[in-house]
């Protein structure tokens, strides 16, 4: 699985280079036969290979009946179908997989303008993340990226209906109507300056520990926040959980956001979303600075969930350089080794602590 991994992300990287000069046949042809690597090495993958695989074996095969409240209905389902068919919990690998990898690269496709460097993006943390562990919230998110298209394209009925359908995969997709308050507007300057102070003013209510959530009432999702306090009370929390400060992923996409706000004329006139994007990372900074008082697992899993509009600004970043190669090439750096760190930390160094 790792040499799969560096291989499709190597691949992809080198093709990256001379993307402009390909046929966009050539392209999708590269992104496809990618994306089908992707699909048979996250459908076919060991329990022991990354973190949460072996808590969905449990969950697989503990479901006897359709009827459960808690967890989301897609995955009562398919587990429950699959296990009348006598399949093992790799045909509910393969099976989420079949779902989100083609819908996120079309998404990719879509919202653009180098889809194979962001490919390359993409598999260096969020495939690794999404699509090898946290596999519900993979196709939650891939709705989520049309959502944000969709959005940016003020078409309302198709994004709500992703952010919808999404819910039925993982809960947390329904915070994603926030986007219905962004625009992709050409940010004024108050704006910029808006987008600039929302890492600082989150990190003060990070360092003061101020948790607004005991002011949420219980109809709009206060008792689920009371929850997620009570574990965190009880120390019961998700031992994955990070702290955003040593998490090396975290403070490349704040470096990543800053660069964008101050290149933001230059970029903005070669990447058509540029301004939804920032605003989506906005808010995923202020999810995990502002909810880590309440809640590690919340704010990380939701951080998590609008991160993923990284990858195209990572993407657009490219255009801050000239030639255009030296911006790739240093991106392709940047990612690379951002991709050998999350291979050593979900795959192998979660493998080798498995087997001890």
């Amino acid at each position: 699985m790792v040499i799969a991994i560096l291989t499709m992300i190597i691949i992809c990287m080198a093709f990256s280079l001379i993307e402009e000069d390909m046929k966009k046949s050539d392209v999708l042809t590269v992104v496809g036969m990618t994306g089908i690597v992707m699909i048979i090495v996250a459908g076919s993958r060991s329990i022991y290979d990354t973190p949460d695989s072996d808590n969905y074996e449990i969950m697989y095969y503990s479901i006897n009946s359709t009827e459960d409240d808690i967890r989301e209905p897609t995955l009562v389902y398919l587990a429950y179908y699959l296990n009348m068919l006598g399949l093992g919990v790799n045909a509910l690998f393969f099976a989420y997989a079949v779902m989100s990898i083609p819908l996120r690269l079309w998404a990719i496709n879509k919202l653009s303008p180098l889809p194979i460097l962001t490919l390359a993006v993409y598999i260096s943390y969020f495939y690794q993340l999404h699509d090898l562990m946290q596999i519900r919230c993979a196709v939650a998110s891939s709705l989520f990226l049309f959502a944000l298209y969709f959005r940016a394209e003020k078409k309302w009925w198709k994004a709500t209906l992703c952010i919808l359908v999404g819910f039925l995969f993982h809960y947390s997709a329904i915070t994603g109507f926030v986007i219905f308050f962004f625009s992709n507007k050409e940010l004024r300057w108050w704006e910029r300056y808006l987008l600039a102070a929302v890492v600082p003013l989150c990190l003060l209510f990070y360092f003061f520990g101020f948790d607004y959530s005991y002011f949420i009432p219980d109809e709009l999702g206060g008792d689920r926040l009371a929850a997620y306090r009570e574990l965190k009370d009880k120390g019961k929390e998700d031992a994955m959980t990070w702290v955003f400060y040593l998490h090396p992923v975290f403070l490349l996409n704040v470096a990543l956001y800053y660069g964008c706000l101050l290149y933001y004329d230059m970029l903005a006139r070669k990447y058509k979303y540029l301004s939804i994007m920032l605003k989506t990372l906005a808010f995923a900074f202020f999810c995990m600075l502002t909810l880590s008082t309440l809640s590690g697992v919340l704010a990380s899993r939701l951080y998590e969930y609008f991160a993923i509009a990284s990858i195209f600004l990572w993407t657009a970043a490219v255009y801050a350089f000239y030639p255009l190669n030296y911006g790739k090439i240093f991106i392709s750096s940047v990612i690379f080794v951002q991709c050998l760190a999350n291979v050593f930390v979900y795959t192998l160094g979660w493998y080798g602590n498995h087997m001890k």
